[in-house]
């Protein structure tokens, strides 16, 4: 037989309860029956499945959808329904925004579908007010129900609302009073003030309560805008205001309340009851509908209530009522037109989710936007959402609602240097209090993400080992620090400048700047104007949080879960798929040191991330599937030495689903490689790789579905077509690495056909993004030239951060060496573009590359045994002294010291003239201290030997031309000092060559030592064609490194480095 799903299976259980409890037809007088009070609370605009931020449908939000599930449950129990709602209604979509601009002849959408759904009360809400007193009173008209708020004093009788109505269904006489939370007097201050004011709830409730009951009310519900309990929003002394959330002290404070249903605070109560009353919040956007069932006797000829149970009932699932999709078709389609409106492009991809945790441009546009129009010499805004991003490409009205998408207006004040601390101290709260070693949140929950401000046009630090009011530092505008008697002006919202937020400071704070229009329409101005959304012109560096660690920590505080929610509040309800991704991982077993001195990276560290990202995806709302970019054996004594065993042992335990096939898998041979195939309990993949007939070889698999839950996840693994220029030309001379693009589309469209949900690529295929959002590189040539649909692409080979997105697939890559991972997050369903097989829709909900701080993460216990059997395996031979390195030395830019040192090694073992060494060979930093074997090995881990070779003068220039042609350096040299003009074309770039500090002979025949995989071709720096004389050295790099470190007993100290040398002339 077939099962129901939970949900379906409650809906069908409150159907038959209300079946049940329905009066019998041939009792004249019944002696129980009962009341089904059904509730919706914020839908903010949420009208129809639609979102028109991204262009998608939302089948998890839909009043249309909440309408066919109160339908059915009129049908079930006729005459024995109550539907309410407790307000924020009429803002929150760009249909809301559209609705406030139509003609006053046109009907209002939220209330046409309200009406089209027979609600019988709602009460006021607070955001109802942000479009103004005239709109409000025009949209009540239409409304066939009434809208309530007790705590409401109107001067003007046009302005009043109704404190309470009493409804009838049969003979239950239903008393429903409402009430608003006070902050409207705070947040819609200009709208309100000097014509409706608001006082405390409780007494007001108080008030029509005993109202209802005089008039006959044999029940009373409460529809209350306003949270449940906790500290307000805005400053309750400054403001002389009420409370904003006293929902949970009212059961208490207000006699004859039996069941409230509130809103306001986005939480859901499914079922609570305090002091006998029952409390229910439905969850925000329409995404569920509250269900109430009131049980009653008659006693003494008045129904008096015996018992209630509550249940949430979500949309998800449920078809959209037709009445209500008529009713609001054409404010849907001028919504998706003004949503679908471009006002420009931007080159680079703009994100958001660790907006509160680092400054990023996504929030420096919007302050900046505040500050150059208000003339202030500051702006203070938060991060709404760390949902909000905006692609690469066009940049549409939607994605400028989504990252503001409240209806403020502008206004500037001027503050003394006391308040400006004050200001960003009362900010700070945002976080709780950092401690190394700690493990709880940093982020107060207490305080809402949009009531943290950052402040552009100064600069400062947020030390959060520092208590609460103690964590401002080097606080500086104009390069001067800040001192109380400063004066400066600052822009802000109208709803920060009166007060909202709790922003006491501001009080009586000179206003020096006031528009009318809005911020969001300031920022799509801004964004039409310039035409062009670059970060260059809209970032700057403001602050950042001290110290480092607690830096981390925060960051860590956003990585994804699998609760996170919608920029509305809203959760994300259907199935989704975690794709966690690795690339690169080289053997990295141990933990190493940043270039600021945090440890990242080492096998506990790195597979505790990726447990915490498993373990924020709980099925069967989310599964997971672990994949790998490829080159996870070479680069340590402690896989090199086991030839990759022990590597493959951890990817085992880790659960790695598949990996692709990575150039550094044949550094140890063929017969190694399928050797390590063979162990590996996951399949290597290489959809690209060919015999030299054009065959896939036998011991290699394109790609493979795997089963998660209900799930097929189709993987295909790619190779890069550079192999055989990034590995010993020798161990692959009998394959081919053809074009990927052409294969991966085909073998996606296979793995369609036999039924995969999802199409991941793993791919040892690179490329880089830079800061003015260029990217290139294989691997966006690739996704480029797809012409099949894929999903995500996990991206290695490059060792580069990528998170950015191509024809709406998703790109990331997590540098190398465990020291990051990818957590990309796919939406799971139906689409019309997804059924019309367009390639370019994107089914990304969240996609993120986290860095794995090793302190600031227990480490997972079975990794650290896997890491600590391996490194033990090679600890004496790692442990072999070797000689000190008396400076730091470091892989940064194409020019360093540590690659000086090496080719300065290889020319004194080989005697030669000159040596050059690629870049691609030096894997990891050398620091100053002792250093032995492992940490060398460390740097020269593949073994190349050493050739020398005999070149004419002639030639050899010739070939140092080539070294500076590019368009980066890839190589550094010994005995030879290069100077060339990088303006010039590429082949006259070279204007001076110096040999031994002689200028070079061209007739003079030069030893040149190179490594071998140079020799036979790698990186394209051989000497193919033009050498006299090939002889191997039989050295090995690595053992000319040892040696020359050990011929200086007194240290190493870090080389010269100016020897390829840019000049302009």
């Amino acid at each position: 037989m077939r099962l129901m799903s939970s949900r379906r299976w409650r809906f069908v259980t409150l159907m038959g309860c209300l079946t049940i409890t329905t009066g019998v037809a041939a009792q004249p007088v019944p002696s129980s029956r009962s009341l089904v009070v059904l509730a919706t609370t914020d839908v903010h605009g949420h009208l129809r499945g639609w979102n028109y931020y991204d262009a998608r449908p939302d089948r998890a939000r839909s009043l249309a959808a909440a309408a066919t599930i109160v339908d059915s449950v009129r049908r079930a129990h006729p005459g024995g329904v109550l539907l309410v709602d407790a307000g924020d209604l009429l803002q929150g979509t760009p249909l809301t925004t559209v609705a406030s601009r139509a003609s006053i002849a046109t009907p209002h959408p939220v209330i046409a579908a309200m009406n089209a759904m027979r609600y019988d009360a709602a009460a006021i809400g607070n955001h109802e007010f942000n479009y103004g007193l005239p709109l409000l009173r025009r949209v009540l008209t239409q409304a066939r129900f009434p809208f309530l708020s007790a705590n409401a004093t109107a001067l003007d009788p046009r302005d009043a609302f109704p404190a309470w109505r009493l409804i009838r269904r049969g003979d239950l006489t239903i008393g429903v009073i409402g009430a608003t939370t006070p902050g409207v007097m705070v947040w819609d201050r200009d709208h309100v003030r000097g014509r409706v004011r608001y006082d405390a709830i409780a007494p007001a409730l108080r008030t029509a309560a005993a109202a209802v009951r005089r008039a006959g009310a044999d029940v009373v519900v409460a529809v209350v805008h306003a949270g449940l309990d906790g500290a307000a929003s805005y400053d309750t002394v400054s403001s002389g205001l009420p409370g904003e959330n006293v929902v949970g002290q009212l059961p208490r404070d207000v006699p004859g309340l039996d069941l409230i249903v509130y809103g306001h605070s986005h939480r859901e109560m499914v079922d609570t009851v305090v002091n006998g009353v029952r409390l229910m919040q439905p969850r925000n956007a329409a995404a569920t509908v509250g269900a109430a069932t009131l049980n009653f006797t008659r006693v003494a000829g008045r129904w008096r209530l015996t018992s209630s149970s509550a249940t949430s009932l979500q949309v998800d699932g449920h078809v959209e009522s037709a009445a209500v999709l008529r009713v609001t078709e054409a404010a849907h389609r001028a919504a998706m037109a003004y949503a679908a409106e471009s006002i420009g492009v931007s080159p680079v991809e703009w994100r958001s989710q660790l907006a509160r945790a680092t400054d990023l441009p996504l929030t420096d546009l919007v302050g900046e936007v505040m500050r150059r129009v208000s003339g202030a010499q500051l702006a203070a805004s938060p991060a709404f959402s760390l949902d909000a991003s905006i692609d690469s490409g066009t940049v549409t009205v939607a994605k400028i609602a989504r990252l503001y998408p409240y209806e403020n207006t502008l206004r500037a004040v001027r503050i003394t240097g006391a308040q400006l601390h004050a200001f960003l101290e009362h900010s700070a709260r945002y976080w709780n209090t950092w401690s190394s070693g700690g493990t709880s949140s940093l982020v107060n929950s207490k305080v809402p993400g949009y009531n943290a401000d950052m402040v552009v046009g100064a600069t400062y630090d947020v030390d959060l080992s520092k208590p609460t009011g103690q964590r401002i530092r080097a606080l500086v505008v104009n390069g001067t620090p800040v001192i109380a008697g400063d004066s400066f002006t600052i822009a802000l919202s109208n709803y920060r400048q009166t007060g909202g937020g709790g922003y006491a400071m501001l009080a009586g704070a000179p206003l020096v700047y006031e528009s009318r229009g809005d911020i969001r329409e300031m920022i799509v101005d801004a964004v039409r104007k310039a035409g062009r959304l670059d970060p260059a012109d809209w970032a700057s560096v403001n602050w950042r949080i001290v110290p480092a660690e607690a830096e981390a920590a925060a960051k860590a505080s956003f990585a994804r879960s699998g609760n996170e929610r919608r920029s509305d509040g809203a959760p994300f309800n259907g199935t989704r798929l975690r794709v966690i991704g690795m690339n690169d991982f080289h053997g990295a077993f141990e933990t190493r040191l940043g270039a600021n001195g945090r440890p990242l990276g080492g096998a506990g560290a790195f597979v505790a991330a990726i447990r915490r990202a498993q373990a924020g995806c709980i099925a069967p709302a989310c599964y997971s599937v672990i994949v790998d970019g490829g080159d996870e054996f070479q680069g340590t004594p402690a896989s090199n030495l086991a030839y990759g065993r022990t590597v493959v042992t951890l990817m085992d335990s880790i659960g790695v689903a598949a990996s692709a096939l990575g150039n550094h898998e044949f550094d140890y041979g063929q017969d190694t490689l399928r050797a390590r195939i063979a162990q590996a309990s996951y399949p290597i993949l290489s959809a690209n790789l060919r015999d030299t007939l054009g065959n896939v070889p036998s011991w290699i698999r394109q790609d493979v579905i795997v089963q998660r839950g209900p799930l097929k996840v189709g993987i295909i693994g790619v190779s890069t077509i550079e192999t055989p220029n990034t590995t010993r030309a020798v161990n692959v001379t009998d394959l081919r690495f053809i074009d990927p693009a052409p294969v991966v589309s085909a073998r996606a469209q296979a793995l369609r056909a036999q039924g995969a949900d999802v199409i991941v690529v793993t791919g040892h295929v690179g490329g880089f993004c830079t800061a003015g959002a260029t990217c290139t590189g294989e691997i966006f040539q690739m996704v480029n030239r797809l012409t099949s649909r894929v999903d995500v692409v996990v991206s290695g080979h490059s060792h580069s951060y990528l998170n950015t997105r191509l024809r709406g697939v998703p790109i990331v890559q997590a540098r190398s060496r465990g020291e990051a991972i990818d957590i990309v997050d796919l939406a799971i369903g139906d689409s019309t573009a997804w059924q019309a097989g367009d390639i370019n829709a994107s089914r990304v909900l969240s996609a993120d590359v986290l860095d794995v701080m090793a302190d600031t993460i227990t480490a997972d216990p079975q990794a650290t045994r896997i890491a600590r059997r391996a490194v033990d395996a090679v600890a004496s031979i790692i442990a072999q002294p070797v000689g000190r390195i008396l400076t730091d030395m470091r892989r940064d830019g194409s020019q360093y010291a540590l690659g000086n040192l090496v080719a300065d090694a290889m020319r004194e073992a080989a005697n030669s003239d000159i040596a050059v060494m690629n870049n691609g060979g030096i894997r990891a930093n050398l620091l100053a201290g002792d250093a032995n074997f492992g940490r060398l090995y460390e740097v020269q881990p593949f073994g190349n030997t050493l050739y020398t070779l005999k070149v004419r003068g002639s030639d050899l220039r010739t070939y140092l031309s080539r070294l500076v042609a590019g368009a980066s350096l890839r190589a550094h040299v010994s005995g030879v000092q290069l100077r060339f003009d990088p303006a010039r074309p590429a082949d006259a770039r070279l204007i001076d060559v110096r040999v031994g500090g002689k200028a070079i002979n061209p007739k003079r025949i030069y030893t040149v030592t190179l490594n071998d995989f140079m020799v036979m071709g790698g990186d394209g720096l051989g000497l193919a064609g033009v050498a006299l004389e090939t002889t191997p050295n039989e050295i090995v790099d690595l053992d000319a490194l040892i040696a020359y470190i050990r011929a200086r007993p007194l240290g190493v100290a870090a080389p010269l480095v100016d020897r390829i040398v840019p000049v302009t002339p």
